[in-house]
Protein backbone atom coordinates (compact mmCIF):
# COMPACT_ATOMS: atom_id res chain seq x y z
CA UNK A 1 0.00 0.00 0.00
CA UNK A 2 2.89 2.28 0.60
CA UNK A 3 4.30 1.55 -2.60
CA UNK A 4 0.93 2.27 -4.20
CA UNK A 5 0.71 5.57 -2.66
CA UNK A 6 3.98 6.82 -3.50
CA UNK A 7 3.40 6.28 -6.78
CA UNK A 8 0.00 7.96 -6.71
CA UNK A 9 2.38 10.55 -5.44
CA UNK A 10 4.42 10.65 -8.19
CA UNK A 11 1.86 11.03 -10.56
CA UNK A 12 -0.11 13.68 -9.17
CA UNK A 13 3.49 15.62 -8.78
CA UNK A 14 4.25 15.29 -12.18
CA UNK A 15 0.92 16.22 -13.25
CA UNK A 16 0.87 19.64 -11.61
CA UNK A 17 4.22 20.03 -12.39
CA UNK A 18 3.14 19.34 -16.32
CA UNK A 19 0.20 22.15 -15.88
CA UNK A 20 2.69 24.94 -14.64
CA UNK A 21 3.21 25.34 -17.57
CA UNK A 22 0.69 27.69 -18.74
CA UNK A 23 0.19 26.22 -22.68
CA UNK A 24 -0.17 22.62 -21.16
CA UNK A 25 -2.85 24.27 -18.51
CA UNK A 26 -4.51 25.67 -21.72
CA UNK A 27 -4.17 22.32 -24.00
CA UNK A 28 -6.14 20.62 -20.93
CA UNK A 29 -8.82 22.96 -20.63
CA UNK A 30 -9.13 23.09 -24.18
CA UNK A 31 -9.36 19.17 -23.93
CA UNK A 32 -11.79 19.53 -21.39
CA UNK A 33 -14.54 21.81 -23.00
CA UNK A 34 -13.90 19.83 -26.16
CA UNK A 35 -15.34 16.39 -23.97
CA UNK A 36 -17.49 18.57 -22.02
CA UNK A 37 -19.65 20.28 -24.88
CA UNK A 38 -20.02 16.82 -26.45
CA UNK A 39 -20.94 15.52 -23.65
CA UNK A 40 -23.77 18.04 -23.22
CA UNK A 41 -24.87 17.43 -26.96
CA UNK A 42 -24.74 13.39 -26.49
CA UNK A 43 -27.22 13.80 -23.59
CA UNK A 44 -29.38 16.17 -25.16
CA UNK A 45 -30.06 14.34 -27.94
CA UNK A 46 -30.02 11.20 -26.51
CA UNK A 47 -31.59 8.47 -29.13
CA UNK A 48 -32.81 10.66 -32.25
CA UNK A 49 -33.86 9.06 -35.41
CA UNK A 50 -32.06 7.69 -38.15
CA UNK A 51 -30.95 10.50 -40.91
CA UNK A 52 -31.10 8.31 -44.99
CA UNK A 53 -27.96 7.56 -44.44
CA UNK A 54 -27.64 6.51 -40.98
CA UNK A 55 -30.51 4.26 -41.63
CA UNK A 56 -28.84 2.69 -44.77
CA UNK A 57 -25.58 2.16 -42.60
CA UNK A 58 -27.53 0.69 -40.39
CA UNK A 59 -29.72 -1.57 -43.02
CA UNK A 60 -26.15 -3.04 -43.86
CA UNK A 61 -24.77 -3.93 -41.04
CA UNK A 62 -28.02 -5.71 -39.94
CA UNK A 63 -28.31 -7.61 -43.11
CA UNK A 64 -24.66 -8.50 -42.43
CA UNK A 65 -25.79 -10.42 -39.58
CA UNK A 66 -29.41 -11.53 -41.14
CA UNK A 67 -28.38 -11.44 -45.11
CA UNK A 68 -32.27 -11.39 -45.28
CA UNK A 69 -32.21 -8.44 -47.38
CA UNK A 70 -29.63 -10.07 -49.86
CA UNK A 71 -30.24 -9.38 -53.61
CA UNK A 72 -32.92 -6.69 -52.94
CA UNK A 73 -32.50 -3.31 -54.77
CA UNK A 74 -31.60 -1.40 -51.47
CA UNK A 75 -28.76 -3.62 -50.19
CA UNK A 76 -26.95 -4.21 -53.84
CA UNK A 77 -27.33 -0.45 -55.35
CA UNK A 78 -25.61 0.69 -51.21
CA UNK A 79 -23.16 -1.72 -51.65
CA UNK A 80 -22.28 -0.87 -54.89
CA UNK A 81 -21.44 2.32 -54.33
CA UNK A 82 -20.66 3.18 -49.86
CA UNK A 83 -17.52 1.60 -48.51
CA UNK A 84 -18.76 -1.46 -46.15
CA UNK A 85 -16.12 -1.12 -43.04
CA UNK A 86 -17.94 1.08 -41.38
CA UNK A 87 -21.19 -0.96 -41.41
CA UNK A 88 -19.07 -3.84 -40.78
CA UNK A 89 -18.39 -2.99 -37.65
CA UNK A 90 -21.62 -1.04 -36.71
CA UNK A 91 -22.78 -5.55 -37.02
CA UNK A 92 -20.35 -6.38 -34.49
CA UNK A 93 -22.07 -4.06 -31.97
CA UNK A 94 -25.55 -5.45 -32.97
CA UNK A 95 -24.19 -8.96 -32.51
CA UNK A 96 -22.69 -7.92 -28.81
CA UNK A 97 -26.10 -6.39 -28.63
CA UNK A 98 -24.51 -2.96 -27.87
CA UNK A 99 -27.28 -0.29 -28.75
CA UNK A 100 -27.76 2.62 -31.14
CA UNK A 101 -26.66 5.11 -28.17
CA UNK A 102 -23.74 2.89 -27.88
CA UNK A 103 -23.23 2.77 -31.49
CA UNK A 104 -23.02 6.82 -31.28
CA UNK A 105 -20.54 6.50 -28.51
CA UNK A 106 -18.16 4.51 -29.94
CA UNK A 107 -18.11 5.37 -33.66
CA UNK A 108 -18.78 9.41 -33.28
CA UNK A 109 -17.93 10.96 -29.53
CA UNK A 110 -14.70 9.10 -29.29
CA UNK A 111 -13.38 9.60 -32.43
CA UNK A 112 -14.53 13.38 -32.65
CA UNK A 113 -13.01 14.07 -29.36
CA UNK A 114 -9.46 12.20 -29.85
CA UNK A 115 -9.51 14.36 -33.46
CA UNK A 116 -9.51 17.36 -31.45
CA UNK A 117 -6.09 16.12 -29.95
CA UNK A 118 -4.44 14.70 -33.27
CA UNK A 119 -5.73 18.52 -34.50
CA UNK A 120 -3.37 20.33 -31.79
CA UNK A 121 -0.52 17.51 -32.66
CA UNK A 122 -0.53 18.79 -36.33
CA UNK A 123 -0.75 22.51 -35.15
CA UNK A 124 2.20 21.86 -32.77
CA UNK A 125 4.26 19.75 -35.17
CA UNK A 126 3.89 21.81 -38.74
CA UNK A 127 3.82 25.49 -36.39
CA UNK A 128 4.20 25.45 -32.49
CA UNK A 129 2.56 24.39 -29.70
CA UNK A 130 0.81 27.68 -29.27
CA UNK A 131 -0.86 27.28 -32.50
CA UNK A 132 -1.62 23.76 -31.94
CA UNK A 133 -4.00 24.69 -28.96
CA UNK A 134 -5.69 27.53 -30.84
CA UNK A 135 -6.12 24.65 -33.84
CA UNK A 136 -7.28 22.78 -31.45
CA UNK A 137 -9.76 25.08 -29.80
CA UNK A 138 -11.10 26.46 -33.40
CA UNK A 139 -11.99 22.66 -34.50
CA UNK A 140 -13.78 22.01 -30.95
CA UNK A 141 -16.14 24.46 -31.82
CA UNK A 142 -16.72 24.04 -35.52
CA UNK A 143 -20.39 23.36 -35.81
CA UNK A 144 -20.12 21.20 -38.73
CA UNK A 145 -18.12 18.64 -36.54
CA UNK A 146 -20.78 19.15 -33.30
CA UNK A 147 -23.18 18.66 -35.49
CA UNK A 148 -21.96 15.34 -37.34
CA UNK A 149 -20.79 14.42 -33.86
CA UNK A 150 -24.49 13.26 -33.06
CA UNK A 151 -25.07 11.54 -36.54
CA UNK A 152 -24.43 8.00 -37.07
CA UNK A 153 -22.03 8.55 -40.23
CA UNK A 154 -19.03 8.34 -41.55
CA UNK A 155 -17.81 11.91 -41.50
CA UNK A 156 -16.55 12.00 -38.17
CA UNK A 157 -14.96 8.36 -37.66
CA UNK A 158 -12.62 8.69 -41.06
CA UNK A 159 -11.42 12.41 -39.53
CA UNK A 160 -9.99 10.87 -36.61
CA UNK A 161 -8.03 8.20 -38.69
CA UNK A 162 -7.07 11.11 -41.33
CA UNK A 163 -5.67 13.65 -38.68
CA UNK A 164 -3.65 10.60 -37.09
CA UNK A 165 -2.85 10.02 -40.39
CA UNK A 166 -1.77 13.34 -41.07
CA UNK A 167 0.11 13.71 -38.15
CA UNK A 168 2.17 10.50 -38.47
CA UNK A 169 3.42 11.22 -41.89
CA UNK A 170 4.03 14.79 -40.69
CA UNK A 171 6.43 13.33 -38.29
CA UNK A 172 7.78 10.60 -40.61
CA UNK A 173 8.88 12.72 -43.01
CA UNK A 174 11.16 14.77 -40.88
CA UNK A 175 14.97 15.18 -41.42
CA UNK A 176 15.62 11.26 -40.71
CA UNK A 177 12.60 9.14 -42.56
CA UNK A 178 11.06 7.45 -40.15
CA UNK A 179 9.63 4.06 -41.94
CA UNK A 180 7.74 3.15 -38.75
CA UNK A 181 5.67 5.52 -38.44
CA UNK A 182 5.00 6.12 -42.61
CA UNK A 183 4.01 3.40 -42.43
CA UNK A 184 1.56 3.33 -39.30
CA UNK A 185 0.33 7.04 -41.19
CA UNK A 186 -0.52 4.92 -44.51
CA UNK A 187 -2.53 2.25 -42.18
CA UNK A 188 -4.40 4.94 -40.10
CA UNK A 189 -5.12 6.70 -44.06
CA UNK A 190 -6.03 3.09 -45.38
CA UNK A 191 -8.84 2.75 -42.55
CA UNK A 192 -9.87 5.92 -43.30
CA UNK A 193 -10.44 5.57 -46.92
CA UNK A 194 -12.56 2.47 -46.13
CA UNK A 195 -14.25 4.13 -44.12
CA UNK A 196 -15.19 6.55 -46.48
CA UNK A 197 -14.00 6.19 -49.82
CA UNK A 198 -13.08 10.16 -50.34
CA UNK A 199 -10.39 10.00 -48.05
CA UNK A 200 -7.98 8.39 -50.06
CA UNK A 201 -7.63 11.54 -52.08
CA UNK A 202 -5.24 12.33 -49.32
CA UNK A 203 -2.81 9.36 -50.29
CA UNK A 204 -2.07 12.01 -53.61
CA UNK A 205 -1.03 14.73 -51.39
CA UNK A 206 1.29 12.40 -49.51
CA UNK A 207 3.02 10.85 -52.79
CA UNK A 208 3.15 14.53 -53.98
CA UNK A 209 5.35 15.69 -50.34
CA UNK A 210 7.16 12.57 -50.44
CA UNK A 211 8.65 13.41 -54.38
CA UNK A 212 9.27 17.65 -53.41
CA UNK A 213 11.14 15.98 -50.59
CA UNK A 214 12.90 13.10 -52.15
CA UNK A 215 12.21 10.89 -50.45
CA UNK A 216 10.25 8.46 -52.20
CA UNK A 217 12.64 5.41 -52.19
CA UNK A 218 11.51 3.43 -54.68
CA UNK A 219 14.65 1.60 -55.06
CA UNK A 220 15.14 0.65 -51.93
CA UNK A 221 13.61 -2.67 -50.61
CA UNK A 222 12.63 -1.60 -46.89
CA UNK A 223 10.61 1.64 -48.56
CA UNK A 224 8.22 -0.72 -50.27
CA UNK A 225 7.90 -3.40 -47.68
CA UNK A 226 6.60 -0.82 -44.96
CA UNK A 227 4.78 0.71 -47.98
CA UNK A 228 2.91 -2.07 -49.08
CA UNK A 229 2.49 -2.80 -45.34
CA UNK A 230 0.33 0.36 -44.73
CA UNK A 231 -1.84 0.14 -47.52
CA UNK A 232 -2.34 -3.63 -46.91
CA UNK A 233 -6.38 -2.84 -45.92
CA UNK A 234 -6.50 -1.18 -48.99
CA UNK A 235 -5.07 -3.86 -50.94
CA UNK A 236 -7.33 -6.63 -49.25
CA UNK A 237 -10.39 -4.71 -49.45
CA UNK A 238 -9.34 -4.63 -53.70
CA UNK A 239 -8.99 -8.40 -53.42
CA UNK A 240 -12.15 -9.31 -52.07
CA UNK A 241 -13.60 -6.67 -54.29
CA UNK A 242 -12.05 -8.36 -57.53
CA UNK A 243 -13.01 -12.16 -56.15
CA UNK A 244 -16.47 -11.01 -55.18
CA UNK A 245 -17.38 -8.91 -58.37
CA UNK A 246 -14.37 -8.89 -60.79
CA UNK A 247 -13.78 -5.31 -60.64
CA UNK A 248 -11.42 -4.03 -58.15
CA UNK A 249 -13.17 -0.88 -56.85
CA UNK A 250 -16.84 -0.80 -58.08
CA UNK A 251 -17.65 2.66 -56.60
CA UNK A 252 -15.03 4.33 -58.33
CA UNK A 253 -14.72 1.76 -61.68
CA UNK A 254 -18.47 0.16 -62.00
CA UNK A 255 -19.63 3.60 -63.14
CA UNK A 256 -22.64 3.63 -61.23
CA UNK A 257 -21.95 6.55 -58.80
CA UNK A 258 -18.31 8.44 -59.40
CA UNK A 259 -17.86 7.48 -63.01
CA UNK A 260 -21.34 8.16 -64.05
CA UNK A 261 -21.60 10.66 -66.98
CA UNK A 262 -24.09 12.57 -65.21
CA UNK A 263 -21.21 15.10 -64.04
CA UNK A 264 -19.65 15.94 -66.94
CA UNK A 265 -22.90 17.87 -68.08
CA UNK A 266 -22.67 19.71 -65.29
CA UNK A 267 -20.98 23.81 -65.59
CA UNK A 268 -17.94 23.45 -62.82
CA UNK A 269 -19.22 24.35 -59.01
CA UNK A 270 -17.52 27.40 -57.76
CA UNK A 271 -19.98 28.38 -55.76
CA UNK A 272 -18.94 25.01 -53.39
CA UNK A 273 -16.60 27.79 -51.87
CA UNK A 274 -18.89 29.10 -50.08
CA UNK A 275 -18.22 25.85 -47.85
CA UNK A 276 -15.17 27.95 -46.60
CA UNK A 277 -17.06 31.13 -44.98
CA UNK A 278 -19.84 28.75 -44.14
CA UNK A 279 -17.71 26.20 -41.74
CA UNK A 280 -15.93 29.42 -40.46
CA UNK A 281 -18.00 32.25 -40.12
CA UNK A 282 -17.16 35.76 -40.78
CA UNK A 283 -14.46 36.20 -38.14
CA UNK A 284 -12.63 33.04 -38.40
CA UNK A 285 -12.78 33.10 -41.99
CA UNK A 286 -11.21 36.98 -41.84
CA UNK A 287 -8.36 35.50 -40.44
CA UNK A 288 -7.96 32.06 -42.15
CA UNK A 289 -7.71 34.55 -44.95
CA UNK A 290 -4.68 36.16 -42.85
CA UNK A 291 -3.19 32.96 -42.10
CA UNK A 292 -3.47 31.93 -45.64
CA UNK A 293 -2.08 34.64 -47.77
CA UNK A 294 1.46 34.32 -45.84
CA UNK A 295 1.39 30.60 -45.84
CA UNK A 296 0.89 31.30 -49.53
CA UNK A 297 3.76 34.02 -49.24
CA UNK A 298 6.21 32.31 -47.29
CA UNK A 299 5.71 28.84 -49.93
CA UNK A 300 6.19 31.17 -53.41
CA UNK A 301 9.31 32.77 -51.86
CA UNK A 302 10.96 29.97 -50.37
CA UNK A 303 10.42 27.58 -53.37
CA UNK A 304 13.21 26.90 -54.40
CA UNK A 305 13.66 25.89 -50.92
CA UNK A 306 11.13 23.40 -50.69
CA UNK A 307 12.79 20.47 -51.61
CA UNK A 308 14.77 20.65 -48.06
CA UNK A 309 12.54 23.12 -46.10
CA UNK A 310 10.66 20.42 -43.96
CA UNK A 311 8.32 23.33 -42.60
CA UNK A 312 7.60 24.60 -46.16
CA UNK A 313 6.25 21.22 -46.85
CA UNK A 314 4.52 20.75 -43.93
CA UNK A 315 2.30 23.91 -45.06
CA UNK A 316 1.86 22.71 -48.92
CA UNK A 317 0.52 19.33 -47.45
CA UNK A 318 -1.90 21.28 -45.73
CA UNK A 319 -2.68 23.45 -48.32
CA UNK A 320 -2.78 20.41 -50.51
CA UNK A 321 -5.76 18.86 -48.72
CA UNK A 322 -7.42 21.77 -48.75
CA UNK A 323 -6.69 22.19 -52.94
CA UNK A 324 -7.39 18.68 -53.29
CA UNK A 325 -10.83 18.13 -51.82
CA UNK A 326 -12.31 21.57 -53.46
CA UNK A 327 -10.77 20.56 -56.56
CA UNK A 328 -12.32 17.21 -57.08
CA UNK A 329 -15.73 18.39 -56.11
CA UNK A 330 -15.74 21.81 -58.30
CA UNK A 331 -14.53 20.41 -61.28
CA UNK A 332 -14.86 16.72 -61.27
CA UNK A 333 -18.07 15.86 -59.35
CA UNK A 334 -19.60 19.37 -59.51
CA UNK A 335 -21.96 19.27 -56.90
CA UNK A 336 -21.60 18.81 -52.91
CA UNK A 337 -23.03 18.65 -49.61
CA UNK A 338 -21.43 20.09 -46.64
CA UNK A 339 -19.67 17.31 -45.00
CA UNK A 340 -18.00 16.57 -48.21
CA UNK A 341 -15.49 18.95 -47.01
CA UNK A 342 -14.83 17.51 -43.46
CA UNK A 343 -10.94 16.59 -44.51
CA UNK A 344 -10.18 20.49 -45.19
CA UNK A 345 -11.35 21.38 -41.29
CA UNK A 346 -7.39 20.67 -40.82
CA UNK A 347 -6.22 23.12 -42.68
CA UNK A 348 -9.05 25.66 -41.80
CA UNK A 349 -8.16 25.13 -38.06
CA UNK A 350 -4.58 24.96 -38.63
CA UNK A 351 -4.29 28.41 -41.30
CA UNK A 352 -6.82 30.22 -39.46
CA UNK A 353 -5.24 29.89 -35.86
CA UNK A 354 -1.78 30.90 -37.65
CA UNK A 355 -3.65 33.57 -38.70
CA UNK A 356 -4.52 34.46 -34.91
CA UNK A 357 -0.85 33.79 -33.81
CA UNK A 358 0.48 36.12 -36.11
CA UNK A 359 -1.68 38.65 -35.16
CA UNK A 360 -0.69 37.70 -31.61
CA UNK A 361 3.31 37.93 -32.22
CA UNK A 362 2.95 41.14 -33.72
CA UNK A 363 1.05 42.82 -30.82
CA UNK A 364 2.99 41.07 -28.34
CA UNK A 365 6.14 43.35 -29.47
CA UNK A 366 3.92 46.65 -27.75
CA UNK A 367 2.53 44.62 -24.58
CA UNK A 368 1.85 41.02 -23.96
CA UNK A 369 -1.00 40.99 -22.71
CA UNK A 370 -3.05 43.02 -25.18
CA UNK A 371 -1.56 39.90 -27.37
CA UNK A 372 -3.22 37.98 -24.77
CA UNK A 373 -6.49 39.79 -24.70
CA UNK A 374 -6.56 39.69 -28.13
CA UNK A 375 -6.45 35.65 -28.76
CA UNK A 376 -9.05 35.06 -26.20
CA UNK A 377 -11.49 37.51 -27.38
CA UNK A 378 -11.21 36.75 -30.98
CA UNK A 379 -11.65 32.55 -29.85
CA UNK A 380 -14.40 33.42 -27.67
CA UNK A 381 -16.58 35.48 -30.19
CA UNK A 382 -15.60 32.58 -32.77
CA UNK A 383 -16.41 30.46 -30.58
CA UNK A 384 -20.12 31.50 -29.40
CA UNK A 385 -20.94 32.17 -33.14
CA UNK A 386 -20.18 28.29 -34.12
CA UNK A 387 -21.97 27.10 -30.75
CA UNK A 388 -24.79 29.23 -31.79
CA UNK A 389 -24.91 28.05 -34.87
CA UNK A 390 -24.95 24.62 -33.68
CA UNK A 391 -26.92 24.03 -31.26
CA UNK A 392 -29.66 25.94 -33.75
CA UNK A 393 -28.76 23.18 -36.00
CA UNK A 394 -29.04 20.04 -33.48
CA UNK A 395 -32.33 21.55 -31.54
CA UNK A 396 -33.90 21.62 -34.83
CA UNK A 397 -32.86 18.89 -36.59
CA UNK A 398 -33.30 16.39 -33.21
CA UNK A 399 -36.92 15.31 -34.34
CA UNK A 400 -36.37 15.26 -38.20
CA UNK A 401 -37.31 11.58 -39.29
CA UNK A 402 -39.12 10.60 -36.01
CA UNK A 403 -42.21 9.84 -37.96
CA UNK A 404 -40.20 7.88 -40.01
CA UNK A 405 -38.92 5.76 -36.95
CA UNK A 406 -42.65 5.69 -35.31
CA UNK A 407 -44.07 4.15 -38.46
CA UNK A 408 -41.21 1.53 -38.99
CA UNK A 409 -41.39 0.56 -35.04
CA UNK A 410 -45.06 0.42 -35.40
CA UNK A 411 -44.39 -1.87 -38.23
CA UNK A 412 -42.09 -4.64 -36.80
CA UNK A 413 -44.06 -4.37 -33.55
CA UNK A 414 -47.50 -5.01 -35.02
CA UNK A 415 -47.33 -7.33 -38.22
CA UNK A 416 -46.14 -11.00 -38.32
CA UNK A 417 -42.53 -11.44 -39.54
CA UNK A 418 -43.37 -12.62 -42.99
CA UNK A 419 -45.21 -9.64 -43.77
CA UNK A 420 -43.94 -7.68 -47.06
CA UNK A 421 -43.63 -3.67 -47.50
CA UNK A 422 -43.96 -1.38 -50.27
CA UNK A 423 -43.44 2.01 -50.61
CA UNK A 424 -40.78 4.72 -52.39
CA UNK A 425 -37.77 5.74 -50.28
CA UNK A 426 -38.59 2.95 -47.68
CA UNK A 427 -35.70 0.17 -47.96
CA UNK A 428 -33.42 1.48 -45.09
CA UNK A 429 -36.30 2.34 -42.89
CA UNK A 430 -37.92 -1.51 -43.67
CA UNK A 431 -34.58 -3.16 -42.82
CA UNK A 432 -33.62 -1.60 -39.87
CA UNK A 433 -36.68 -0.51 -38.00
CA UNK A 434 -38.82 -2.62 -39.49
CA UNK A 435 -36.62 -5.67 -40.02
CA UNK A 436 -39.38 -6.95 -42.54
CA UNK A 437 -38.96 -8.04 -46.17
CA UNK A 438 -39.60 -4.82 -48.80
CA UNK A 439 -39.98 -4.11 -52.48
CA UNK A 440 -40.10 -0.80 -54.32
CA UNK A 441 -43.33 0.60 -55.84
CA UNK A 442 -43.49 -0.03 -59.36
CA UNK A 443 -42.03 3.22 -61.21
CA UNK A 444 -44.89 3.15 -63.56
CA UNK A 445 -48.71 2.95 -63.16
CA UNK A 446 -49.11 0.42 -65.75
CA UNK A 447 -47.35 -2.04 -63.48
CA UNK A 448 -49.43 -1.03 -60.10
CA UNK A 449 -50.66 -4.75 -59.95
CA UNK A 450 -47.58 -5.84 -58.19
CA UNK A 451 -48.28 -3.92 -55.39
CA UNK A 452 -50.58 -6.31 -54.45
CA UNK A 453 -47.99 -8.88 -53.33
CA UNK A 454 -47.19 -6.80 -50.48
CA UNK A 455 -48.83 -6.94 -47.50
CA UNK A 456 -48.60 -3.35 -46.45
CA UNK A 457 -48.29 0.07 -48.57
CA UNK A 458 -46.85 3.04 -46.95
CA UNK A 459 -47.03 6.51 -48.48
CA UNK A 460 -44.53 9.28 -46.58
CA UNK A 461 -43.84 12.70 -47.36
CA UNK A 462 -39.45 12.49 -46.82
CA UNK A 463 -38.48 11.48 -50.30
CA UNK A 464 -40.61 11.62 -53.63
CA UNK A 465 -43.81 9.66 -53.72
CA UNK A 466 -45.05 7.69 -57.08
CA UNK A 467 -47.07 10.21 -58.73
CA UNK A 468 -49.90 8.02 -59.34
CA UNK A 469 -50.33 5.85 -56.26
CA UNK A 470 -52.32 8.23 -54.30
CA UNK A 471 -54.78 7.93 -56.88
CA UNK A 472 -54.52 4.20 -56.70
CA UNK A 473 -55.04 3.58 -53.20
CA UNK A 474 -58.13 6.00 -53.68
CA UNK A 475 -59.46 3.78 -55.86
CA UNK A 476 -58.63 0.52 -54.73
CA UNK A 477 -60.37 1.26 -51.17
CA UNK A 478 -61.88 -2.13 -51.08
CA UNK A 479 -58.20 -3.88 -51.13
CA UNK A 480 -56.27 -1.33 -49.12
CA UNK A 481 -57.02 0.15 -45.81
CA UNK A 482 -55.19 2.99 -43.49
CA UNK A 483 -54.40 1.35 -40.15
CA UNK A 484 -52.16 3.95 -38.67
CA UNK A 485 -50.77 7.49 -39.61
CA UNK A 486 -48.10 9.85 -38.54
CA UNK A 487 -48.29 13.58 -38.64
CA UNK A 488 -45.92 16.11 -38.51
CA UNK A 489 -47.47 18.65 -36.24
CA UNK A 490 -48.35 18.46 -32.76
CA UNK A 491 -51.86 19.17 -33.63
CA UNK A 492 -52.13 16.73 -36.04
CA UNK A 493 -53.43 18.32 -38.85
CA UNK A 494 -50.87 17.57 -41.45
CA UNK A 495 -50.41 13.21 -42.08
CA UNK A 496 -46.67 12.65 -42.84
CA UNK A 497 -46.73 8.96 -42.88
CA UNK A 498 -50.03 6.46 -43.45
CA UNK A 499 -49.69 2.96 -43.07
CA UNK A 500 -52.25 0.97 -45.49
CA UNK A 501 -52.89 -3.08 -45.03
CA UNK A 502 -54.07 -5.35 -47.53
CA UNK A 503 -57.54 -6.23 -47.11
CA UNK A 504 -57.86 -9.90 -46.69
Amino acid sequence: EAKIEEKKAKITKKVFDWLKDPLNLSLALVMIFAFSIRLYYFITINNQPLWWDEAVYGSLAKNMISHIWDGTIGVVNESAIRPLFFPLLWSILIRLNIPELGARLIFEFIPSILSVFFVYLIGKEVFNKRVGIISAFIFSVLWIHLFYTLRLMTDVPTLFFLFSSIYFFIVSTKQEFNLKYFSISLILLSIGTLIRYPTGMVFFAYLFILILGRQLFINKIRFWYYSIIGISPLLLFFFINLIKTGNLFPALLGGSYVGAEKFVSKPFAFDLLRYIPVFLEKVLFVLFLVGLVIILFELVVGFNFITRNNKLRNYLLLFLILAIFYSYFIFYMRAASDRYFFPTAITLSCFTAFGIDSFYVLIKKSNKYIAIFFVLAILLFGAYSQIKTADNLIDVKKTSYLQVRQGFEWMKENTPKESIITGSGIYPYSMYYAERKYFELPLNESESNKISDADYVIVHGFTPQRPYINQYLQENQDKWQPVNVFYIDEQKTQPILVIYKKKI
